[in-house]
């Protein structure tokens, strides 16, 4: 007799809705998802969001449940499921057909809440438009300029080509940083523990060549770091994703290797950068004055591991 396994798969229930309105005087836009009560026991709804102040921008992760007609949510980072009635900020809201009333309660404060059903999108429609890019300073580098900007609401800073590139240049490489800018401000204002800062190791009549390394914390068991490394190409006006692509005929782990490995070191021996090659398949590489960084790849319980080797132009010649 054949016996079959049959596989019930209900899904999750989940209805979204974004708000505009008040906390107090102070306009804020805010968005939640609720799901559907699948064990049906009256213990609620879980809800998820976020808000943030139109002030402001920087949202603030949502959590908590809907429970008897009344939402009650809590700060993300501080959310403890038994303990939602006892955060320093509290929100409890009812649902009135297309509105959300009720108060924030922060610390020994209660401020009134009226907020209403909008189908504006909070982060498309209304945050990025307000995303504004104001000058910093200017670097000089072999009579190039560096014009570093800083976005006002997130505080991110990027730098533009600026005089001595050439118009091409410029009308090339900019947007990309504007939209590697855009994309940090994003994400400081979606996750207000990010860090970020540039180096630059490069710039020259050839190639501009930096690292971006960033930091962070958005929730989960650990945080989160590393950097990203970009190469312009100032003579094909293109940005080269791979060292292989200027040096095809290097087989750069045997090169790293032969300078760098030895079999006594415990640290080597542990991270297995000069044994295992795979660590090196998404390798960040940089250009420098001198020649090249290169950094091995490692999943995040071995960050540590990580670190920089460098190899001179002259020891990676074609």
């Amino acid at each position: 007799m054949k016996k079959k396994l049959i596989l019930l798969l209900f899904p999750i229930i989940t209805w979204s809705q974004s708000y505009v309105g008040h906390v107090g005087d102070l306009p804020i836009h805010l968005e939640l998802d609720i799901d559907e009560d699948q064990n049906n026991d009256g213990s609620g709804q879980r809800v998820d969001g976020f808000y943030f102040y139109d002030s402001k921008l920087i949202s603030i992760p949502l959590r908590g449940v809907f429970s008897q007609d009344t939402i009650t949510v809590v700060d993300g980072w501080f959310y403890f499921e038994d303990k939602v009635g006892d955060a320093k900020e509290v929100f409890r809201l009812q649902k009135k057909e297309t509105q959300l009333i009720g108060v924030l309660q922060l610390k020994k404060q209660a401020y009134s809440v009226v907020l209403t059903e909008t189908k504006q999108d909070p982060i498309a429609s209304f945050r990025i438009p307000r995303l504004t890019f104001e000058k910093d300073s200017v670097s000089t580098y072999q009579e190039k300029q560096l014009i570093w900007f800083h976005e006002k609401f997130s505080k991110t800073q990027f730098f533009r080509l600026g005089n001595g590139y050439s118009k091409a240049q410029r009308a090339m490489f900019n947007p990309i940083l504007d939209s590697l800018h855009l994309k940090d401000a994003k994400a400081m204002l979606d996750c207000n523990s990010f860090e970020f800062s540039i180096e630059i190791n490069r710039s020259d009549n050839r190639f501009i060549s930096f690292t971006k390394y960033y930091s962070a914390y958005c929730g989960g068991a650990h945080p989160f770091r590393g950097g990203i490394g970009y190469t312009f190409d100032l003579t094909t006006l293109r940005e080269v994703d791979s060292i292989e692509t200027l040096y095809p005929d290097v087989d750069f782990f045997q090169v790293l290797k032969t300078k760098y490995y030895d079999p006594t070191d415990e640290n080597q021996d542990e991270c297995d950068e000069f044994v295992d090659e795979s660590t090196w398949d998404y390798k960040r590489w940089n250009l420098t004055a001198e020649g090249v960084l290169l950094t091995p790849t490692y999943p995040h319980v071995m960050k540590a591991c990580e670190g920089d080797y460098f190899l001179s132009y002259d020891e990676i010649k074609n």
